[in-house]
């Protein structure tokens, strides 16, 4: 089973900031962030169910190599990614990460 994967404006701000603190030219990893990125949610649209829920039906998937994680739903056919959440900051809980991800 393959799931489109749809980022949710949220997650879409967060992955681009990430990428753009990676692409500077001290670090150099922008591309390797991006990758990782793209491995993640080829990942999740191959086996969506593979990652536990965190929260109700809210799952997590962990980027390797950099400390982000994929906050995601599913939907029918679709996976929502609600949050590309650096797993350094303050957990968010299921409530917010719904309501931001309406915006």
């Amino acid at each position: 089973m393959l799931l489109r994967v749809i980022y949710k404006p949220l997650a879409q701000i967060e992955a681009s900031e990430a990428y753009q603190w990676y692409a500077q030219p001290h670090i150099g990893m922008g591309n390797a962030f991006l990758e990782e990125l793209e491995r993640t949610s080829g990942f999740i649209a191959r086996n969506p169910y593979l990652y536990s829920c965190v929260e109700l039906e809210i799952r997590r998937a962990n980027l390797s190599r950099f400390p982000y994680a994929l906050f995601y739903v599913i939907d029918g056919g679709n996976v929502n990614v609600l949050s590309c959440f650096h797993q350094h900051r303050e957990p968010k809980s299921r409530s917010q990460l719904l309501s931001d991800s309406a915006r």
